[in-house]
């Protein structure tokens, strides 16, 4: 059985945050690592743990499929040279030489994908497969896929030597930023909130890329503003001829918007508790840091 506890996803790089990294999540990736930001739990999302529970009828029925024999791989290695690199795999061949990794995917993923049998896939996923195989040091991958419960796929993928090295020194490089942490706000800029939470007052010179930015920033900043105060203005006046009714439709029963209210919810009300139960209300009131703000001069 594979571990999946904090200390052993900590201790490389595994398959899901090579997929991340091209993603463009690497600073996630870099802020679990360095502890700046806790792993997220898992156990109760449910799409997560229905991929988990869907694993195995779908490896099942496609091998029933393609008439193949395949065994269980629940469990995780090391690279024998990158001990950085490491990785969980779902299922291989009985004659070990082609692994198989299974996706339970929405409906909605399907136009990332090319048709079945064929190589054309979500870069992610590309990656994690390569970082698999990788590690496993088996070229061969088959990618099954499962869209909306209602379409099995697969895509064969075979890894070159060459691959293999030019991930390996990619993934080397972002280990060493990691162990060094020396955060690259290219590579890693996503989390830069997360990492860098306090300010120490000091000013930084900006460079001709840095001020190309904040010119750019600044432009989709306004864009913005004028496209939300049309929306806000196309809005009401919808709503105002709407008036009580919960639903805007054309004369053929096309539904065009709806309003309508939500149902009631409960909440705990702070000031309520503050003017029954002062003293008591006082005694939980803790001070908390405040965060950073951005603001665009």
């Amino acid at each position: 059985m594979s571990d999946f506890s904090p200390e052993v996803r900590n201790s490389a790089l595994w398959s899901n945050d090579a997929r991340r990294f091209v993603e463009g999540r690497g600073g996630e990736v870099y802020a679990e690592k360095v502890g700046a930001k806790p792993l997220d739990d898992l156990s109760d999302v449910e799409a997560v743990q229905m991929g988990l529970v869907m694993q195995e009828p779908i490896m099942k029925e496609f091998a029933r499929r393609k008439r193949i024999n395949f065994k269980d791989a629940d469990y995780s290695l090391y690279h024998p040279q990158h001990s950085f690199l490491a990785s969980h795999f779902d299922y291989i061949s009985e004659d070990g030489q082609t692994l198989y990794e299974v996706k339970n995917l929405g409906i909605h993923q399907r136009k990332k994908y090319g048709d079945d049998g064929s190589t054309d896939i979500d870069v992610g996923y590309r990656v994690q497969c390569l970082h698999e195989s990788l590690v496993h040091r088996i070229p061969n991958v088959i990618l099954v896929v499962c869209f909306g419960g209602q379409e099995i796929t697969h895509y064969p993928l075979a890894f070159s030597a060459e691959q293999w090295d030019m991930h390996a020194r990619e993934m080397a490089q972002f280990w060493g930023r990691i162990k060094a942490r020396n955060f690259d706000p290219e590579t890693m800029g996503d989390a830069a909130k997360i990492v860098y939470k306090q300010d120490n007052g000091s000013s930084l010179v900006a460079n001709s890329d840095l001020e190309q930015a904040c010119e750019m920033l600044s432009v989709i900043k306004t864009q913005r503003k004028a496209l939300e105060a049309q929306e806000d203005a196309l809005t009401a006046k919808i709503q105002g001829y709407m008036m009580e009714s919960s639903q805007l439709a054309t004369y053929d029963g096309k539904i065009l918007a709806t309003w309508k209210a939500s149902k009631a919810t409960k909440s705990f009300s702070k000031d309520l508790f503050r003017n029954a139960m002062p003293d008591m209300y006082d005694k939980f009131v803790v001070e908390q840091p405040g965060a950073r703000r951005f603001l665009l001069k």
